[in-house]
């Protein structure tokens, strides 16, 4: 806040050279403070990610959707393709029911497909997409037919945490580019989350600080105390086993330590994303416990544990049963990593369908 009517008593002189300010001093002397109170403008609509505001770049000539700069060949191209033309950070793949009509009054419920890793797996290989998992295998789940709902997969040019930090806009251009272009190309309706690992981690803030865009989450394996096992050094991070021993670059033991460290440099980049913060929230316990007592027991947030990260989810859930947030929460596949074929995919899309 600015205080009204105070002026500095400091000569631009005693700034810039140490002088002693005397009574002397000129009015064209004094460096004058701003006058006035500042005031939030009432029309704006308030944002709980208002404080990540001056992250945002002006980004007025860019467009998204071109080549890796690194593929030109002559510089010219090179220098061109800088100035105008990005490879998107997030690119989707929607998978539509067959009896889809984009002119029908009610529109489609949307399970959004959040990612841990890059891309959208692995085709024939061991890497198992998210659309892949909901949609054919598992016995043909065939989720977008059984519930005549949009299946919608988000893939990130790196391992996301959905987050806008220093190194990367994750969670801007999903929320200002991706949805407002889903929704202008398809019959879009309540859209809901799906992931496991980092990618269930961006899931969980997603509707946590976003409750009036996304409906419902379903998560697993999630990491939601980020880089609780290791320490970084000048020299790179290091983990640590049962015994104390530090072992680089990781042991297998928590996978997402490495892509947390280059998601949040620091570790006041990583608080406005904690689930553990959030549920100390107000507004975020009302809006997550809202949708409880209007639809007669619906929970909003479903949590699975997992193998690498069992400790922390229950001490998560705990946390929300401490701060009254509603919830179902499964230890029944915590000695099973995150996966898109693990078991809890079925519980979980089980978990969605009740309330799509």
């Amino acid at each position: 806040m600015y205080a009204a009517g105070l002026k500095s008593v400091v000569p631009r002189a005693a700034v810039s050279t140490g002088a002693v300010t005397t009574e002397e001093e000129t009015e064209e002397d004094v460096i004058p403070r701003v006058e006035g109170e500042f005031v939030w403008d009432e029309d704006r609509q308030f944002s709980r990610h208002r404080d990540l505001e001056y992250f945002k770049q002006d980004l007025t000539g860019v467009h998204y959707g071109g080549d890796d700069s690194g593929t030109k060949v002559s510089r010219i191209e090179r220098l061109a393709s800088q100035k105008c033309q990005l490879p998107s950070p997030v690119t989707y793949k929607v998978t539509t029911p067959s009896s889809y009509d984009p002119q029908r009054l009610k529109p489609y419920p949307v399970v959004v497909i959040v990612p841990a890793d890059a891309g959208y797996g692995t085709p024939g290989g061991d890497i198992v997409s998210g659309t892949q998992a909901v949609c054919y295998r598992g016995g043909g789940r065939k989720f977008h037919e059984k519930n005549d709902c949009l299946v919608c997969e988000l893939g990130f040019n790196r391992p996301t945490w959905v987050a806008d930090t220093s190194s990367t806009n994750h969670e801007s251009f999903v929320l200002d580019v991706v949805l407002p272009r889903l929704c202008l190309e398809y019959n879009v309706g309540k859209m809901s989350l799906l992931g496991y690992g980092n990618g269930g981690f961006g899931a969980l803030h997603l509707l946590m600080r976003h409750p009036a865009i996304f409906h419902r989450c379903a998560v697993a394996d999630v990491p939601v105390l980020g880089d609780y096992e290791g320490e970084l050094k000048p020299w790179g991070l290091e983990l640590f086993d049962e015994t104390g021993t530090a072992t680089f670059p990781h042991d297998g033991r928590n996978p997402y330590s490495e892509t947390f460290l280059t998601t949040f440099p620091h570790d006041d980049m990583f608080t406005p994303y904690s689930a553990g913060l959030l549920a100390t929230c107000e507004d975020v316990k009302r809006e997550m416990n809202d949708l409880f007592v209007k639809d007669g027991g619906v929970c909003r947030i479903g949590l699975w544990s997992g193998a690498h990260t069992s400790w922390e989810m229950s001490q998560l859930a705990e946390q929300f049963y401490e701060f009254d947030i509603h919830h179902k929460w499964s230890s029944a596949f915590e000695n099973e990593p995150g996966s898109w074929e693990g078991g809890w995919v079925d519980e979980a899309l089980r978990f969605l369908a009740d309330d799509l």
